[in-house]
């Protein structure tokens, strides 16, 4: 039989073997999209709204830094330039939350582009979203909500990128952009060398 000292303190062995859980995985660095390519936009400016969504009940994304709301307004900086002379494209975050559930971490987010003449009539507007779910251990983890920020992101980007060239492909520049966010000049043509006639 145990003595009664080996019992007591068989609790603080057990909680001693128990092993903190792993962090989830997430990119060092600040979270940037300038990277990609740029997607030029044949207007003269590019707005990015500071309006926030309601927050939702429960959201614990104003732990993070940057947030959900602000994360998609980097997104929208660092994708878009503006490369025309009239006009404004206009960005709105409608959706960014993070929400713990009972065994589960959700994410949401959405925006908007308006695509505005220069007397502020809309002329065409896109929108995506992008939501993921972690349940279970996955969504306990240390950093998880960082984590699935980072990765409901990415979803964004690439849903936001399709949805533009989609449906507003007319007002994409296809011609390069150059290293100060301009158009590039178009390459000198070939100069043709023609023989006088001999007199």
């Amino acid at each position: 039989m145990p003595s009664r000292r080996a019992v007591l303190l068989l609790p603080v062995l057990a909680a001693a073997c128990e092993t903190a859980p792993e962090p989830a995985v997430v990119l060092a660095g600040p979270m940037r999209f300038d990277y990609l390519t740029p997607l030029p936009l044949n207007v003269a400016s590019i707005e990015v709204g500071r309006d926030t969504p309601p927050p939702m009940g429960g959201d614990v994304g104003a732990r993070l830094s940057p947030g959900p709301a602000e994360a998609v307004r980097i997104m929208a900086r660092d994708r878009l330039i503006a490369v025309g002379t009239t006009g404004t494209a206009r960005v709105t975050v409608t959706q960014s939350a993070l929400v713990p559930g009972r065994d589960s971490l959700t994410c949401l987010l959405g925006c908007r582009l308006d695509i505005l003449s220069a007397e502020g009539e809309r002329l065409g507007f896109v929108e995506a979203q992008s939501r993921r779910v972690v349940t279970g251990p996955d969504a306990a983890r240390p950093r998880a909500a960082e984590a699935l920020l980072r990765q409901t992101m990415d979803d964004l980007n690439v849903e936001f990128e399709f949805q533009l060239r989609r449906a507003l492909k007319d007002w994409l520049v296809q011609a390069p952009p150059g290293q100060d966010g301009t158009l590039a000049a178009p390459p000198p043509a070939a100069v043709e060398m023609e023989d006088l006639p001999r007199r």
